[in-house]
């Protein structure tokens, strides 16, 4: 009978020795890692374009909404070892850019190594943001970034795609939680991603 007592007690201990999660020194709490790749996939959206049977273009975008930037921060925390100043150095940049822009990360893949030049001067490839009926045209930016670094923050990109930033004169502010639908357009073809769809 007494076995039969212990046998609750005995799960909790192990369900909750099972639950990880980290502290700060600050004791401020991180989201886990699985917590940040969920909230980057709920932000994701990708599109693959054929011609016949071939793949002429893959694309995958992850907006830089407040959440998945706050996400980001504590990510950044867990990767780099910030302590709470270089944190909240950080954190007074993200509220900077999300005034002033709209920010997503694109992994672009075309087989054609020519045709892969979305942030170059020369380029022929366009981005737009359509949302609450406006049309924003886009920078592109080729990102620098190592590999591991780029995979750490955004899971599904791989060393077969470029990855670039669009970044869109409008507020994020203003148009969270919104619809709206990022295009990429060149020669080769077209691709439109969907985010916050209804």
């Amino acid at each position: 009978m007494k076995y039969i007592l212990a046998l609750p007690l005995l799960l909790t201990l192990l369900l909750t020795g099972c639950a990880s999660y980290e502290v700060t020194d600050s004791g401020r709490a991180l989201r886990t890692e699985d917590q940040y790749f969920e909230t980057v996939q709920k932000f994701t959206d990708r599109t693959t374009k054929y011609s016949g049977l071939y793949n002429v273009l893959e694309m995958q975008a992850t907006l830089l909404s407040s959440e998945v930037l706050e996400a980001q921060l504590d990510q950044k925390t867990r990767i780099y070892l910030w302590d709470e100043a270089k944190f909240q150095e950080e954190r007074g940049k993200v509220a900077t850019r999300l005034s002033t822009e709209t920010e997503f990360f694109l992994s672009f893949f075309t087989p054609e190594r020519q045709n892969d030049n979305l942030g170059t001067p020369k380029s022929l490839w366009k981005a737009f943001l359509d949302v609450d009926g406006r049309r924003y045209e886009g920078k592109v930016t080729r990102l620098k970034s190592s590999l591991a670094e780029l995979i750490s923050l955004y899971p599904t990109h791989n060393r077969f795609y470029t990855p670039y930033s669009l970044t869109f004169p409008v507020s994020e502010k203003t148009i969270s939680g919104k619809e709206m639908k990022v295009t990429v357009t060149g020669p080769v073809g077209s691709g439109i991603l969907s985010f916050n769809k209804k």
